[in-house]
């Protein structure tokens, strides 16, 4: 069942960043530019997070092992994750299509953004000439390559963008749909991982057409408000809202894998405390407070394990704990993530330690709620209901919460990323053995 209801004067673009990660580290050092080069943690259990497309050829791919990998390719390069790299690219690449092409800009991941160029691509003289011009712009700034997904919604320019890869561009309609997306494995749908896949195969729905043409309530009864969201997509139904204001972090967080593992409590407290200071500094680059912390842990035996077991990988446990009201301050963060800690752990040794800020909210312009019992006298005469602060109201309400602030407010404003806050200039997301080490030799 195809939707031939839905608007199609939207003009939605999907740009995705080609083999990203090991694309910026070619774009710094050109010597590795013909290399079979990946990209992987340096320890001894390393996967590869990115494969340049000299090594794909050899069938290395994203979270593969890198022992696997040898065995395929005996001239790999392999270089060390650097994500502060990744995040300066990617923060120029948002900011060029903000600050010279459109402000409607979604940003999806650290290398893909939803771009709604329904109101600019006529001045370029057809869509295509606007996305040839993006990509050609990316790559002479930048020395980056990327591809785009065009499309009338979200899902579509979604789909299209793998098409072409690299520095390609699709355009991809609903009147395509039958011949090109309902053809495709499940597997290959966006949003279909493993657990969905096998879920939707174990009932004959192996193809996104058998998903399409399948009975939209039984796909609701085996996979809930997903499968509506996945049933209506592969109908061409889709989302065209590119949302500038999901430009903000939902949750921020660091982890760290070990060389080793750990039973030593002193040594995991430190490294707490260390994640801690990470997501605490994140959160007050941004003006962002959380009132969600968690701790997320991965025990493993070195006696027992042996090879490389992908489901094992994937193993994490978590607590987390609700606060009374929103924080980004890094004592109270370190003593509520050591508190999750202790109620998990049981001496098990430690390989991963993780710890997150959620249910973040802007604190430009937020205020918080006085308990009545905190109220003094100038507490009280403080508060004025009189005609200024409705006209603020009113303002705010009709126009959003970037339309007036205090001053205190407007400076915090102006030294915010107006394109997106997601990936900034000297945010380090990774926390690193080395970086330990070297911070505790100090």
């Amino acid at each position: 069942m195809i939707n031939n209801n839905q608007k199609k004067n939207k003009v939605i673009f999907l740009l995705d960043m080609d083999a990203f990660y090991a694309g910026c580290h070619i774009a710094k050092n050109k010597n590795l530019a013909n290399t079979n080069l990946v990209v992987s943690s340096p320890n001894r259990r390393s996967i590869i997070l990115t494969a340049s497309y000299n090594a794909r050829k050899y069938g290395i791919k994203a979270g593969m092992p890198i022992f696997q990998a040898e065995k395929l390719c005996n001239n790999l390069t392999i270089v060390d994750v650097n994500f502060q790299l990744y995040i300066d690219y990617s923060e120029k690449v948002f900011d060029l299509i903000y600050y010279k092409y459109t402000k409607k800009i979604e940003v999806a991941s650290i290398d893909e953004c939803y771009i709604d160029v329904t109101k600019v691509w006529k001045k370029y003289g057809s869509v295509k000439k606007l996305a040839l011009e993006i990509i050609k712009d990316v790559k002479n700034k930048f020395d980056l390559s990327c591809s785009i997904g065009v499309s009338t919604n979200k899902f579509l320019a979604k789909m299209a963008v793998d098409f072409n890869k690299p520095s390609g561009v699709t355009v991809l309609l609903e009147k395509d749909i039958e011949s090109k997306i309902w053809p495709m494995k499940i597997k290959d749908m966006f949003m279909v991982g493993e657990a969905t896949e096998k879920i939707l195969i174990n009932n004959n729905i192996k193809t996104i057409k058998d998903l399409a043409n399948s009975n939209v309530d039984f796909i609701y009864k085996i996979l809930g408000k997903r499968g509506l969201t996945l049933w209506n997509w592969a109908n061409g139904i889709s989302d065209d809202v590119v949302e500038p204001d999901k430009n903000d972090l939902k949750n921020i967080g660091n982890e760290m894998t070990l060389n080793y593992t750990t039973t030593d409590y002193i040594e995991i407290e430190t490294l707490i405390y260390e994640l801690s200071s990470k997501v605490s500094d994140r959160a007050k680059k941004r003006f962002l407070s959380g009132d969600t912390i968690s701790i997320s842990l991965k025990y493993l035996d070195d006696n027992l394990t042996k090879g490389y077991n992908k489901n094992e990988r994937k193993k994490h446990i978590t607590k987390q704990e609700k606060l009374y009201k929103s924080t980004n301050n890094l004592e109270e963060i370190f003593t509520i993530a050591k508190k999750c800690f202790y109620d998990l752990w049981k001496g098990e040794p430690v390989l991963l330690i993780g710890v997150r800020l959620s249910n973040l909210k802007n604190m430009i312009n937020s205020y918080e709620q006085l308990e009545i019992k905190s109220w003094n006298y100038e507490n009280i005469i403080s508060i004025n209901t009189n005609y200024s602060n409705d006209l603020i109201y009113d303002l705010k309400n009709k126009f959003g919460d970037n339309v007036i602030f205090n001053g205190e407010a407007y400076n915090k404003y102006k030294t915010k990323n107006l394109a997106q806050s997601k990936y900034i200039k000297l945010d380090d997301i990774h926390l690193s053995n080395d970086q330990l080490l070297e911070k505790w030799k100090k």
